[in-house]
């Protein structure tokens, strides 16, 4: 266990891969769990609420295998949702270790669909917060684009566009951070291989039918009425099939809620960690 920069930094391990889960110290624990994209991982994802849930939360950041400090999993197929799951059910250990309580799940796109799956095998939970999560196997050309393998800036920065609800060009250096990780053609194989079947990873990561009905957990889904990545009709056909599923339909938002909407994603996250205290 180290300490950088007021985070905590673990070293778990799981079946050999070394991982990364990283701490804020504070009181209600939030595990958080990023989504799937060129160069994303814990940071990338939820660094518009970091600083500001860190005044009353306890943020656990980890990194999926393959994503961010984590290493990357030794054979295919990399976009391996058992092994994730059992990766973000051995953070979910620990944090009960730590704080003798279970955390508030909050889930990013591909990470929200990932605590769903998680709620189907765990009563524990207080809530799920699933944002931007896929409820369809179907993978839209605009998510085809932005799983691919950048081949430079311009083309990265085109992906990226469609996942804001006005298409919105991003930061250079946004765009810069995230080509990072693929200046290693090792990492751009990694990568291409993990994703050469979007519809495939996305039938492998959505709940499926036969878990509906073992989600007792209470559940916000938190989703923009622009998202062109993961379309919103898919999720509101979702919260009817859930027992306890709320809605938040954010108007002119596209897939990066948290980067579009921080405050009221805030709020809520702020909310919710408030009725568990």
């Amino acid at each position: 266990m180290t300490e950088q920069a007021g985070w905590i930094e673990l070293a778990p391990s799981l079946r050999g891969v070394s991982l990364s889960h990283r701490i804020r110290a504070g009181q209600v624990p939030l595990l958080m769990v990023h989504g799937i994209g060129p160069g994303t991982n814990g940071d990338v994802n939820f660094s518009p609420l970091i600083a500001r849930l860190s005044r009353r939360c306890a943020i656990h950041l980890i990194d999926l295998a393959g994503f961010g400090r984590s290493d990357r999993l030794p054979a295919p197929p990399f976009f391996d949702v058992p092994f994730w799951l059992d990766q973000i059910e051995q953070a979910i250990v620990q944090i009960i270790r730590m704080h003798q309580r279970t955390p508030l799940l909050i889930g990013n796109s591909v990470g929200g669909a990932l605590s769903l799956r998680i709620a189907a095998r765990r009563k524990d939970l207080p809530h799920i917060v699933a944002i931007g999560a896929p409820a369809s196997a179907e993978a839209t050309p605009e998510l085809r684009a932005f799983w691919s393998v950048p081949q430079d800036a311009d083309a990265l920065a085109a992906a990226m566009r469609p996942m804001t609800g006005a298409a919105l060009t991003p930061d250079a250096d946004v765009v810069e951070s995230r080509l990072a990780a693929f200046r290693s053609d090792a990492y751009r194989d990694y990568f291409a291989t993990m994703l050469a079947d979007p519809s495939h990873c996305l039938s492998q990561a959505i709940l499926p039918e036969h878990e509906w009905q073992r989600v007792a957990t209470p559940v916000t889904l938190l989703h923009g009425d622009r998202d062109r990545a993961c379309p919103a009709d898919t999720t509101i056909a979702l919260q009817g099939r859930l027992e306890q599923a709320d809605l938040m339909l954010l108007s002119g938002c596209g897939h990066n809620v948290m980067s579009e909407r921080p405050d009221e994603t805030a709020n809520l996250i702020e909310y919710l960690a408030g009725k568990i205290e």
